[in-house]
């Protein structure tokens, strides 16, 4: 077929209807559901009182559409306009017909037809003014734009406040940028709409307890047994699993402010404690390196945690700082970077 996609490009677009009909008939209901998120958008434009594609646009939609990641799954709406010359029915049939043609090329080009919608506007939403032939001409147009399906999965478990019946909890999620938050109902269970195969990070507060926070892979992780907390007491410590240094530095990375977001909500929560801040580095004694290198690394990056509360406006005079070096590894001889990451970490501990 002259103008088609190749071979290999239709190969995948079928791919991607197979995906986009197994999430829709295989994910029960309950389980999952679904979003479309504008990922592009191309603009094509039409002569005067014509739905006819010309040339020059027919090559760039076959460029943008052999670009695409055709592994993920899109589904394209076409919507056209028109300019203002005619009147409001003869226009609005003037842009159902100038979508219609950009999908009879896709077609003809090799998209499927089920990831197609068409939809004519009319003269009703003109981006520039009718008054002069330079915003007509701008206004003559169809955008087709590229929507990614985004599955979503219910995210639930149950918080467990140890030596507790009443296991009220309030829970606060990040995923996408987004925050979201909840609470326990009276057993402690709870439920999150999440998107799938996202990173999400979430903290579990209580009045009188410690806290607990964690990062899942939705694909990965789900489902998570019940999260159990501690009463606060002396003694009594968190892991601050997700912050992200840079490599054998004392910078905080992005990528830490949802924990430190959660550490922030503790602290402000119960501004009477005395805390101690610990810091752990991964230092097997196989290849460990100069001892004072590696104790004051692990010094300094307790300093970024309390510099970042002093910069959150929290009283941090009753918070010392301690190093720990490699003393405490929770994994003396790591066998992998996931046990290496569990020794450097940063403890919150309660002493006073």
């Amino acid at each position: 077929m002259k103008g088609a996609l190749t071979p290999y490009i239709q190969q995948k677009w079928l791919r991607i209807i197979l995906i986009i009909w197994l999430y829709v008939s295989c994910t029960p209901l309950s389980y999952g559901q679904f979003t479309e998120t504008l990922k592009d958008r191309l603009t094509v434009h039409f002569e005067s009182d014509s739905y006819k594609i010309s040339d020059e646009f027919k090559e760039e939609i076959k460029d943008f559409f052999e670009e695409l990641n055709v592994v993920t799954p899109y589904v394209f709406r076409i919507q056209a306009h028109t300019d203002s010359i005619g009147s409001n029915q003869y226009n609005q049939k003037l842009s159902e017909r100038r979508s219609a043609a950009i999908k009879a090329y896709l077609l003809e080009i090799g998209v499927p037809e089920i990831l197609i919608s068409t939809k004519g506007i009319g003269e009703i939403k003109p981006v520039l003014s009718n008054i002069d032939e330079d915003g007509r001409a701008f206004n003559r147009r169809a955008n087709i734009f590229v929507f990614e399906i985004q599955k979503y999965r219910l995210f639930k478990s149950k918080v467990v406040l140890k030596g507790s019946k009443n296991s009220k909890a309030t829970i606060f999620i990040q995923a996408n940028g987004l925050l979201d938050s909840t609470t326990t109902d009276d057993k402690g269970n709870f439920a999150f709409i999440v998107p799938e195969k996202k990173d999400v990070t979430f903290g579990v507060f209580a009045p009188g307890y410690m806290f607990s926070t964690r990062t899942i892979n939705t694909s990965k992780d789900l489902p998570v047994g019940d999260i159990i907390i501690n009463k606060i007491k002396v003694g009594e410590k968190v892991a601050l699993k997700n912050l992200y240094f840079v490599g054998d530095k004392a910078i905080l990375l992005p990528e830490s402010k949802p924990e430190l977001i959660n550490l922030l909500r503790f602290v402000r929560s119960n501004p009477n404690l005395s805390l101690e801040i610990g810091g752990h580095v991964n230092g097997p004694k196989s290849y460990f390196g100069d001892p004072n290198w590696y104790f004051n690394l692990a010094l300094d990056r307790t300093h970024a945690i309390r510099d970042y509360l002093n910069q959150a406006n929290v009283d941090t005079k009753k918070y010392i700082c301690k190093s720990y070096s490699n003393s405490q590894m929770v994994f003396p001889e790591p066998k992998n970077e996931e046990e290496a990451k569990m020794n450097r970490r940063v403890e919150i501990k309660v002493i006073e």
